[in-house]
């Protein structure tokens, strides 16, 4: 009984309190660390539920969360994690979760010579007794027989970070939360599941300016070319690696994205690719048809190229002809103007003429006329006066009639 008694105390970290049930949490400055649970052999099942309820995880946290202090990048707080975590199995206070991973046959040896050392402890030549006083003894003397040392009975571990998924929670939520996970295969495959948030942390005007540099930084070379005060390029960097987390979500967001996209077209009924395939060459043989320029068809532009040369000559040719046919008819119609105005002047003179004759003759007459019948010089006076009216009126006439004739001829010219 006091043999059980002893190896009671051996399985450290584990209780019936539950101290850290799922939900449980642990932060520094910039991080917060949450336990989210444990899968046996990929599922749920009693022992992954004794693990979540009867293990005390807060070592285990610690570790995670010493890790992230001066933080560099993901795999560095791996690399820190997982070689913290070897180192601590294989101490007191990490002997009760890798004894309880263990085949028995694997660590039978040294439970037996924890048994021994706790019946035959002498407290007078090795002190007071005490549980992790009597590890330390059976395990000093493990270390000193070679290939007998206690990292041999260390399972094969990993630790690693994987962006969040849940499709009840937006991404921008998640974009600063990252599960970590790590990884224990031994007895059962055991994967011990946590939440890690990376806090914003602003607490002044440089703080967010230099956030805002990083954020348009591509890779961390580019910091090196900024022309900024040479105090500041800690800041710079140290939000770049804030923005890289930030940016890794989305990443793994687009990613994600194209895998279902690739599933997609996998498990799409060939005759519907079929059917999608004939309507684009439908649509390319269409553009071919409608479009002659079309790129993708060169002969259709060979032949555009024929038909606008043919169309070329074809015109030059017919320009030809009526540029034969209009200087032709330029030189008809001249002549005819020409013989259009002789005739008119030869009327006009010959009118002319006529009018002159007439107009003589008829003043001849009224001379006589007026001399016979009116002897009186009373009389003749007013008569002298009356023909000399007569005379003017008639040249005005005679005047007026050739500007009228003289428009008549232009008008028709011009039409």
């Amino acid at each position: 009984r006091k043999i059980d008694t002893a190896m009671e105390g051996f399985a450290t970290g584990f209780n019936l309190e539950g101290n850290t049930k799922p939900g449980f949490s642990v932060e520094n400055e910039k991080f917060k660390l949450t336990f989210s649970g444990v899968f046996c052999d990929e599922r749920k099942n009693i022992v992954s539920h004794g693990f979540e309820c009867c293990y005390d995880w807060t070592h285990v946290m610690e570790m995670v969360l010493d890790a992230t202090e001066d933080y560099n990048s993901m795999a560095d707080v791996e690399e820190k994690t997982e070689e913290a975590l070897k180192n601590w199995l294989t101490t007191f206070r990490g002997w009760g979760l890798l004894s309880s991973m263990l085949p028995i046959e694997k660590h039978r040896y040294f439970i037996l010579s924890l048994a021994y050392a706790s019946t035959n402890w002498n407290e007078a030549t090795g002190g007071p007794y005490s549980v992790e006083k009597i590890f330390d003894t059976v395990r000093y003397v493990y270390e000193n027989c070679p290939g007998k040392e206690i990292r041999h009975l260390l399972p094969r571990l990993g630790v690693w970070f994987e962006d969040v998924v849940e499709d009840t929670v937006s991404f921008k939520v998640n974009e600063r939360k990252k599960s970590f996970t790590i990884f224990l295969n031994a007895k059962w495959m055991l994967e011990i599941k946590f939440e890690v948030e990376k806090k914003r942390v602003n607490t002044n005007l440089l703080d967010l300016a230099t956030e805002a540099v990083a954020q348009q930084m591509t890779i961390e070379d580019d910091i090196n070319r900024l022309e900024i005060p040479l105090t500041l390029f800690d800041n710079v960097y140290d939000k770049f690696k804030d923005v890289e987390w930030v940016r890794s979500h989305w990443n793994f967001k687009a990613e994600l994205e194209l895998e279902e996209f690739s599933e997609a077209i996998e498990h799409t009924d060939p005759e519907v690719l079929d059917e999608a395939e004939t309507t684009e060459n439908a649509f390319e043989i269409n553009n071919e048809q409608d479009y002659p320029g079309y790129p993708e068809n060169d002969e259709s532009i060979e032949v555009q190229e024929v038909n606008d040369e043919t169309m070329g000559e074809e015109l030059e040719v017919n320009d030809e002809p009526v540029g034969e046919e209009l200087e032709v008819n330029d030189e008809t119609v001249g002549e005819e103007l020409e013989v259009n105005d002789e005739t008119v002047g030869e009327k006009l003179e010959v009118n002319d003429e006529t009018m002159c004759e007439e107009q003589k003759v008829n003043d001849e007459t009224v001379d006589e006329e007026v001399l016979s019948d009116y002897a009186n010089p009373d009389v003749l006076k007013p008569f002298v006066e009356t023909s000399w009216t007569v005379e003017y009126e008639s040249t005005l006439v005679s005047s007026w009639g050739a500007i009228y004739l003289f428009l008549v001829i232009f008008a028709f010219l011009c039409f």
